[in-house]
């Protein structure tokens, strides 16, 4: 009986302890961001070339401003417009965190996916948003060159889930930003 007694204790114990993780939040500056896509399948998304062409895309001293561009689409816009928000509302505590500056964040409606190579400079790189058809995969893909960072998500079905693949592919940027610099 004693024994039955510890081990209760223990489990009480225990679990008063162990924090309960939730895949869609993460705590960044200080602050607890609630995410819209699980965390833990976002982290499985593609980054090309890699993780640090991104991080040295958005996150550089010279960057004034970041435009988040899609193309129009009646039936795909509240996904961009949902997607906009979630980069726009993060890459401002992001910045803020890095460069104690707040960058402007801008949404450009685009006729073509090049157009966002067009209007891309260093001082404002681009963050496309593509989603079906247009988008091949779910990743991210950086053009350092061009300054333009895409997101597809292959697919805009919720099946089971509250999020899409757009959302993953949004969800991975940010945590790319979220790690340490140096890391």
């Amino acid at each position: 009986m004693k024994k039955l007694i510890l081990i209760i204790i223990s489990i009480v114990l225990i679990s008063g302890c162990i924090e309960n993780y939730n895949p869609y939040q993460r705590e960044f500056a200080g602050v607890k961001l609630n995410f819209r896509a699980n965390l833990n399948e976002a982290e499985k998304i593609s980054v090309y070339p890699d993780e640090k062409t991104l991080r040295d895309v958005i996150l550089n001293d010279v960057v004034e401003e970041i435009g988040i561009a899609y193309i129009p689409n009646e039936t795909e816009n509240s996904f961009y417009l949902a997607a906009s928000y979630e980069l726009a509302y993060k890459l401002t505590i992001i910045n803020k965190y890095y460069f104690n500056r707040v960058k402007i964040i801008d949404s450009i409606p685009l006729n073509l996916s090049s157009d966002a190579f067009d209007i891309a400079s260093e001082e404002k790189p681009i963050i496309l948003l593509l989603g079906p058809p247009k988008a091949n995969a779910t990743a991210v893909e950086t053009f350092a060159d061009g300054h333009v960072v895409i997101a597809e998500g292959k697919s805009f079905k919720e099946v089971n889930v509250t999020y899409n693949d757009l959302d993953l592919a949004v969800d991975k940027i940010l945590l790319v930003l979220m790690k340490e610099i140096n890391s």
